[in-house]
């Protein structure tokens, strides 16, 4: 269809409905910043987006990589103002533009790919979104002239009690003709607040006798905004729900969906089990045939093939195949169990490489240190004290066993030889000559 489109995203609102000192756009969604969906969706669709700050969202460009065009709005004049900012700092584009609020995650590719054919194939420099979202609501209503096409955008505030009740809404996304955008937005003026509404587009391409289509959505939740923690919490219920449907039709079975939470960025392979009151966030990546829950929190963390996570924290962590863990216990960051690692109730890792065939029973700890094919029970832990130097991180030979209360500790490195059994309250430390034996 040409030219890849632009995608005007408007993210210089003030955000005050939040009450917060941080930015509105830089509120967490469902593991993601929230202008981040909206930037997902245009770049989906195709589009290049373009996206325009004020000075007190400044704060959100390091979220943008170069390839993303930023204008900066200096006065709120309004959304007018902001679409003449930005069309002043994409000088040289062409064809179709996007306009899209930065507080919209719920906007979908399939939407902004109809709307811009429905630019060429109506004949119409404006395309805007409407929805069937109730008539309770401070949406702008869409009068519809005798063709179809919008008549004029009425707001609430100025609308009688009969177009109030009209079913469809204005949602804020629009597709525009670029050429025909660049001078239509410089004929705009400002109202009696002095601001620059882009509502007013509409009645500009009327007075030239041009067309205003409309895509009217059927799921009138994209054209949902978010301006206080409220509708914050709506978008992320809605967008949770996407993502659980979406793996759930990929192949991954969950026990009680509405349980669990999963973020934008989780990988999950088909024939997974996620049990309820899972949540899993961020990197997580789960392998095929494994089972996490009920009740685990696996937090940036890989875990390979037939694994089973059971009410157990995991941050950072990596799980090779046949993992077992837990329950109650803790992976915390750098934690690597290789395959066939068994690890019991209420134990906990830290920067530590568990090797394949271990078994950590219950309550035991082990950070900073590797362990090779050993059967640890009973708050056994190994662990570098020194605040100076590094530790030396040595392999536990194969066979070793350690028993209850017992403990491995060094300001260097800790040693365990071949076959050592730790008795009740034994203490293993760097004192210990190499091959010593701690049996009776």
């Amino acid at each position: 269809m040409g030219e890849a489109p632009l995608a005007i995203v408007l993210a210089a609102g003030l955000s005050t409905r939040m009450k917060s000192r941080t930015p509105k756009v830089l509120h967490s969604v469902a593991g993601r910043p929230l202008v981040t969906h909206i930037l997902r969706t245009v770049r989906a669709a195709g589009a290049r987006p373009l996206v325009v700050l004020s000075k007190e969202s400044a704060a959100a460009r390091e979220l943008f990589d170069e390839g993303t065009r930023l204008a900066i709005q200096d006065v709120a004049r309004g959304t007018g103002d902001a679409v003449r900012i930005a069309l002043a700092a994409a000088n040289g584009d062409h064809g179709v533009a996007f306009i899209v609020y930065g507080d919209t995650p719920l906007l979908r590719p399939e939407t902004l790919t109809r709307m811009r054919a429905l630019v060429r194939e109506r004949d119409a420099p404006l395309v805007l979104l409407a929805g069937e979202v109730g008539t309770d609501n401070a949406y702008g209503r869409v009068v519809r002239d005798e063709r179809g096409d919008v008549a004029r955008i009425v707001e609430t505030r100025l609308a009688t009690s009969e177009e109030k009740q009209l079913k469809e809404s204005n949602l804020g996304a629009y597709a525009a003709d670029l050429g025909w955008l660049r001078v239509a937005v410089e004929r705009l003026r400002p109202n009696d607040t002095g601001e620059i509404f882009l509502t007013d587009l509409v009645a500009e391409a009327r007075r030239e006798g041009k067309r205003v289509a409309v895509h009217l959505t059927d799921d009138p939740e994209e054209g949902i905004g978010v301006n206080t923690r409220a509708d914050l919490a709506t978008a992320e219920a809605v967008i949770r729900k996407r993502i659980r449907d979406q793996h759930m039709l990929a192949g991954v079975t969950f026990r009680d969906p509405e349980s669990c939470q999963v973020d934008s960025d989780v990988r999950i392979a088909a024939d997974v089990v996620i049990e309820r009151g899972t949540i899993l966030e961020g990197k997580t990546s789960i392998g095929e045939g494994s089972r996490v829950g009920p009740y685990a929190v696996l937090r940036d963390t890989t875990v390979g093939e037939r694994c089973k996570v059971e009410n157990s924290t995991l941050e950072g962590a990596t799980l090779e195949d046949d993992v077992s863990i837990g329950p109650y216990s803790h992976l915390r960051p750098g934690a690597y169990l290789e395959r066939g690692v068994q690890m019991g109730n209420f134990g906990e890792v830290k920067n530590a490489r568990l090797r394949a065939g271990t078994k950590m029973h219950h309550f035991s700890y082990v950070g900073d240190a590797e362990v090779t094919q050993s059967s640890w029970s009973c708050s056994c832990w190994s662990c570098c004290l020194s605040p100076f130097s590094p530790c030396s991180r040595r392999a536990r030979p194969r066979s070793t066993r350690s028993g209850v209360r017992s403990s491995s500790r060094s300001s260097r490195r800790a040693d365990v030889a071949d076959a050592a059994r730790a008795r009740w309250g034994e203490r293993l430390s760097n004192t210990s000559p190499p091959s010593r034996s701690l049996s009776s």
